[in-house]
């Protein structure tokens, strides 16, 4: 009870002071020469060093912890930075491969519509590469009407041609395969001859003319003579190398193929070419034959008679032969009976 009403007395005399004090500091007015100004002043005067001296040794251990914060916090900003880097990275190579891909397929319409080839669109599944063949797989095959022998290309040339069929994939021997020959000609002169792979190396191109007039740069395409096998104008390469003629007239000359075969996506399969018409065959039953008439070389009453005219002779000589074979034997068969 004694504690509880010394409370109440001290806090009213508190609050008497301070009544007090707000009074006489409200009547001194703004010119700062009231009595309580000048103890402001002096406690002012002699807190403010010690104020100061506290926040200079303070300010260091504030600015560790404000730097530990702040590093915590730039670290968390770089990570959520990073991750939007690395999702926009992701759509760039995304937007990157979509622009190659779109250059590709107006590659390969551009060069089937100049040819005008019906082609059948697929993409390059699996390389292989080895000392014995060159191959890809694509996702195409018997069911897209795909077939062995039929020629690949891509925008830049020929890839190579079908040499296993499946229902849903082909296997397409290269153009660099050492096994692999195609007929080409000289897209400026039109010197005509065959291009063969070696593999990893340049192609070799082998002219018909040892003599002809090849220079480095000229182009070379598909000539349609090869059984109509590939179609005409298929580009194939670009002469790199022009060796001189031996003296077995055999003449080295080296293509760089404009198929990049390290970067094989999208190919085409030709399964269809303009061909040009072939003249008509005998014993078809759907093409009409206009066959002229020309008087046969041999007459066929000739050949009757003179075959009446041998049978006769060899029948009159084997007349003559018989008669002499009967004397002798009756002269054998006398002669016998005479002896004793």
């Amino acid at each position: 009870m004694y504690q509880r009403r010394k409370a109440r007395v001290l806090l009213v005399v508190l609050i008497l002071i301070a009544l007090v004090l707000i009074t006489v500091d409200f009547r001194s007015g703004d010119g700062g020469d009231g009595p309580l100004d000048r103890l402001r002043g002096g406690v002012t005067a002699v807190v403010r060093p010690i104020q100061d001296g506290i926040a200079t040794l303070v300010r260091p251990i504030g600015d560790a912890v404000g730097g530990v914060t702040d590093i915590f916090s730039v670290r968390s900003e770089n990570e959520r930075l990073q991750a939007r880097l690395d999702v926009l990275e992701e759509r760039f190579r995304s937007l990157e491969d979509l622009e190659r891909e779109n250059e590709e397929l107006r590659q390969l319409l551009g060069i089937r519509e100049r040819a005008e080839l019906v082609t059948v669109g697929a993409r390059t599944v699996a390389f292989g590469a080895s000392d014995f063949e060159w191959v890809i797989t694509i996702d195409a095959g018997s069911e897209d009407g795909i077939e062995r022998g039929m020629p690949v290309i891509n925008g830049d040339g020929l890839v190579g041609r079908i040499v296993q069929v499946t229902p849903n994939a082909s296997r397409v021997l290269l153009t660099i395969d050492p096994t692999f020959q195609v007929a080409v000609r000289t897209a400026s002169t039109g010197e005509t001859g065959t291009v063969a792979g070696r593999g990893g190396e340049p192609l070799v191109f082998s002219v018909l003319d040892p003599e002809a007039d090849l220079e480095v740069g000229d182009e070379l395409v598909t000539s349609s003579y090869d059984s109509g096998q590939y179609p005409e104008g298929i580009p194939i390469g670009i002469v790199a190398e022009v060796g001189e003629a031996t003296t077995s007239l055999v003449r080295e000359v080296t293509v760089r193929p404009f198929v990049d075969f390290t970067r094989l996506h999208q190919v085409l399969v030709v399964i269809d070419a303009p061909l040009d018409p072939l003249p008509a065959f005998r014993d078809s039953d759907d093409l009409e034959v206009n066959i002229p008439d020309v008087d046969p070389f041999v007459d066929q009453d000739d050949l009757q008679r003179q075959a009446e005219e041998d049978a006769a002779a060899e029948r009159e000589e084997d007349d003559d032969s018989d008669p002499e074979g009967e004397g002798e034997g009756s002269e054998d068969g006398d002669g016998g009976g005479d002896d004793p």
